[in-house]
């Protein structure tokens, strides 16, 4: 199977590049996926020298590959790590910190949803897995089957904000009891049969499937715990560009933006996908883009485009 993934918010990142005070000569993507940001930015700055990270194994194999036949991989380094450790792992590598441009894509890419051995659909079967980095240990099984009750309620009311997810909890708990979950559809049709189709278009298990890999991505932990490092890793005057698609998310980016004494946010507003992105990519429809700058606030820019 072929999966192409359609990076979202293109050219609204391409314009947070292009009014900087400065064109970035080092830039930094810290969710690499199969590069289609990363591409964009190497195309339209000829001088850039790009540092890709992901903890997606597969995707790091399949995009460098693509770079080597764009001709991109002479101004690339790819790094097998999370960008929740990026600020140790480049301590402990001697990668110099000191970035232009920062770009963060927190949503799951169209491959890594397609992909049914992946663990993400609850519209086809595969194991129940969700781990974006498959290095690690901790599954989505390992949630749905060893959980209490109680955590896996307090799971999908905090990270999934499911209102009332304790019939769901409930019977998980009943069904585990004679046979283990291995499967998404196994789950997925348990939710759909406690919750049933409440919104058309919008699968009952998706918040449940959402909360479930925040969890076994540590996801919201990571990202509050190293975006102040990630801050730091910017080069005066350098600009982090952070897509996120999930509300949780997307407060922690505009807290950690709004609080930081090191810049400001460049926007006040978030910046969404416009009409036609959301018609040819309905996956970019909850895409939120926050930019943050470091340095002092300037007054009338200079731009060099």
């Amino acid at each position: 199977m072929t999966h192409i993934h359609v990076p979202v918010l293109q050219n609204q990142c391409l314009k947070q590049a292009l009014d900087m005070l400065r064109p970035p000569k080092r830039y930094l993507d810290l969710t690499l996926g199969r590069g289609g940001h990363a591409i964009m930015f190497l195309q339209n700055f000829e001088a850039m020298q790009c540092v890709g990270v992901d903890q997606d194994v597969q995707a790091l194999e399949q995009t460098e590959k693509k770079f080597l036949d764009l001709d991109l991989m002479k101004r690339t380094q790819l790094h097998h790590v999370s960008f929740h450790q990026w600020s140790q792992y480049a301590n402990v590598h001697k990668i110099e910190q000191n970035f232009d441009l920062i770009l963060m894509d927190l949503g799951v890419s169209s491959p890594q949803l397609d992909d049914f051995s992946r663990g993400f659909s609850f519209y086809h079967d595969g194991p129940l897995d969700m781990r974006m980095d498959q290095t690690k240990s901790l599954k989505a099984s390992d949630i749905v089957n060893q959980f209490s009750e109680e955590d896996l309620n307090e799971v999908f009311k905090s990270l999934g904000e499911v209102q009332n997810p304790s019939r769901v909890s409930r019977e998980i708990v009943a069904r585990r009891a004679q046979n283990l979950f291995t499967t998404t559809l196994e789950l997925a049709k348990l939710i759909e049969a406690k919750e049933g189709w409440r919104k058309k278009g919008s699968h009952p298990a998706t918040r449940y499937f959402l909360a479930l890999r925040m969890v076994v991505n540590n996801e919201l932990q990571g990202l509050e715990d190293s975006l102040p490092q990630i801050i730091n890793s910017l080069s005066e005057g350098g600009r982090l560009l952070v897509i996120t698609f999930h509300s949780l998310e997307d407060r922690i980016v505009k807290y950690i933006f709004k609080e930081s004494k090191l810049g400001f946010p460049v926007t006040k507003k978030v910046i969404k996908p416009e009409r036609d992105e959301i018609l040819q990519n309905p996956r970019s429809r909850s895409a939120l883009l926050r930019v943050f700058e470091k340095g002092e606030k300037h007054g009338k820019r200079n731009k060099y485009k």
